[in-house]
């Protein structure tokens, strides 16, 4: 609803607005556009993609780390590109590239209006909410497209606060004194919102329309449109991954009763607080596998 009044009274922003006379907006690297014309290339083999990925090294690991934690539960070690795309195929090959190389776009120092560790943490649990989810909910074509959507929902704000600390740092302030909702904040104090600024970067971007439709509507209440099933499980779990399990029947319905239209899809209060429970139990080790947190260091 609050992302419907935003449009209403201000135009859309583009990326020539926020960043600046002389400056370019933040592009993905140079080997996500190769491999995702490779995939999308039906006489272009897993073998060629394969190859393509190995060229860079730090890649190369994310994917192989992803492939090989609890999050895919593949049978056996993956230690080699060709195998793990192959594992994987073409779709979720993508989201997962995607996933590997959007950390990187934007400087992630601390700041006091910002922890980048919370960041992460919050986007990987709303991925994985969404993703379980996605599996119970009929209308979803690309599941695996789901954890990449949770995954960049809120990547408007990494570029917020990037250009304009102190204001983000003032909508934070806003936002627990006067009790306002986070998008009102930002309006007041940025001029702009984290959604709109994340829908145009993901359109300069070329990313698929559901990615673009979840960052712009993961706000709204009421979801329409050819991907509403998309929207509303994104909006659903970001509501959803500020909630820490073990949760019950009783306290699972309890955060529900604060969450409008939780209902719209076809999940059950089960299933909710099973795919919470999930994404508590995976959200570290997919953010050490995407380079998000250090890796864990053996002393032995």
């Amino acid at each position: 609803m609050l992302a419907n009044a935003e449009r209403d009274f201000f135009e859309p922003v583009t990326l020539d607005q926020l960043v600046g006379e002389g400056q370019q907006p933040p592009s993905l690297p140079g080997i996500f556009t190769r491999v995702c014309q490779q995939l999308d290339d039906p006489n272009c083999s897993l073998q060629q993609i394969a190859i393509t990925i190995q060229n860079d090294p730090a890649i190369t690991t994310r994917i192989l780390k992803l492939v090989n934690s609890s999050y895919y539960g593949l049978p056996g070690q993956v230690t080699a590109v060709d195998h793990a795309v192959r594992l994987l195929g073409r779709e979720r090959c993508k989201h997962t590239l995607i996933g590997s190389v959007v950390g990187s776009v934007f400087d992630t120092h601390e700041n006091p209006a910002f922890s980048i560790h919370a960041f992460w943490q919050h986007s990987i649990k709303t991925a994985l909410i969404a993703r379980q989810l996605a599996d119970f909910t009929d209308g979803i074509e690309e599941p695996e497209a789901m954890f990449t959507a949770g995954l960049l929902h809120d990547i408007g704000k990494l570029m917020l606060i990037e250009r304009f600390p102190c204001e983000m740092l003032a909508a934070e302030e806003t936002m627990i004194r006067r009790r306002v909702d986070e998008l009102s904040a930002e309006i007041s104090q940025v001029g702009l919102t984290h959604t709109a600024v994340g829908e145009a970067l993901m359109k300069h971007w070329g990313l698929p329309e559901i990615l673009i439709d979840c960052t712009r509507c993961h706000h709204e209440t009421v979801h329409d449109g050819p991907n509403r099933r998309a929207t509303h499980l994104v909006y659903l779990a970001n509501r959803l991954s500020e909630y820490v399990p073990p949760l019950d029947e009783t306290e699972t319905l309890a955060i529900l009763d604060d969450i409008e239209n939780w209902d719209m899809g076809q999940v059950t209060v089960d299933q909710i607080a099973g795919a919470c429970q999930n994404a508590d139990d995976l959200v570290f080790e997919v953010m050490e596998s995407l380079a998000m947190i250090p890796a864990e260091v053996d002393d032995e």
